[in-house]
């Protein structure tokens, strides 16, 4: 036994292809409303490139200080060593 499917032709049937997608609108925030609130997309950008570039000077600091400690202990821990060879 063979079934088909079988779906009727109707004439009457249109395709809108206008518009597939409705159109929404798109809400964009008033820039001074950005600057009163104080999430202006510009103000975040600048605030984490300060931070970073501090971060960063705050980093190096300590890795110079730290340099400038190893040096002061081991100049220090290798002239008692010179001085009983001696």
């Amino acid at each position: 036994m063979k079934t088909a499917l079988t779906t009727p032709a109707n004439s009457n049937q249109t395709t809108q292809t206008s518009q597939l997608i409705p159109a929404s609108p798109t809400s964009v925030e008033n820039p001074s409303t950005w600057m009163r609130d104080g999430y202006s997309p510009t103000e975040i950008i600048l605030a984490a490139a300060i931070l970073t570039s501090l971060s960063i000077g705050g980093i190096a600091s300590v890795i110079v200080a730290i340099t400038g400690l190893v040096k002061t202990l081991v100049s220090v821990m290798v002239s008692p060593t010179r001085e009983k060879r001696k």
